[in-house]
């Protein structure tokens, strides 16, 4: 009788390693089918840009309403239009008591002293800047302008007929004046009465003999 080899049956594998070795060729291929391509990438975030603290914001913010403004031409400009009437005044102040010494003389002349109008008026003179000389700054201007044209007018009528003209002008626009000098108008009412009364001086400073 032939004589039966039997072989021992060979062990299968384990299914859980076939299962293993399934799921990492799954893994493979997701891997190099699913990965995202190099130039889609997205760029990285750029660094942000440093920004002040709020506290600090706050701070500068503070100090630069705590800082004042410049100064403005017109809001400068305001305490010098300010100062601008008591100096005129003053100016127009001066003018005036300048004509004491030339209308004195003016009336002490050896041709005209004798003359009563003319010493009148000198003494009206006189009296009306008695008050601006002793520095009143109460006194009023036009006492005195009123006067000086009066005294021009009384020395033009003792000696100079040719220049009637001008000193009833001259009388005329003192009568006007208000004796103030705080507005433009008056300032430049002021310079004209002064401009004429430096005139009439000038020319009455010369014999009225002499006078054409």
């Amino acid at each position: 009788m032939a004589e039966l080899r039997i072989q021992p049956k060979k062990s299968s594998p384990s299914p859980w390693l076939l299962v293993a070795l399934a799921v990492l060729v799954l893994a493979a291929a997701a891997y190099f089918f699913l990965r995202p391509d190099p130039a889609q990438e997205p760029m990285p975030a750029a660094t942000p840009v440093a920004t002040a603290p709020t506290d600090s914001l706050a701070t500068d913010t503070s100090a630069a309403r705590a800082t004042p403004p410049p100064a403005d031409d017109s809001a400068g400009t305001a305490p010098a239009a300010a100062g601008t009437a008591p100096a005129a005044a003053g100016a127009a102040r001066a003018s005036l008591l300048r004509l004491s010494d030339p209308l004195t003389q003016l009336a002490d002349r050896s041709d005209l002293r004798d003359d009563a109008g003319i010493r009148e008026q000198r003494d009206n003179f006189t009296s009306a800047t008695a008050r601006l000389a002793d520095g009143d700054p109460q006194a009023s201007l036009r006492p005195g302008l009123v006067a000086a044209a009066n005294l021009l007018l009384a020395v033009q009528q003792k000696g100079y007929p040719n220049l009637e003209t001008e000193a009833n002008a001259l009388t005329l626009q003192a009568s006007q004046l208000s004796g103030r000098d705080a507005t433009p108008a008056e300032q430049a009412q002021n310079r004209a009465y002064f401009s004429q009364v430096s005139s009439l001086l000038n020319t009455m400073s010369y014999p009225a003999r002499d006078v054409l």
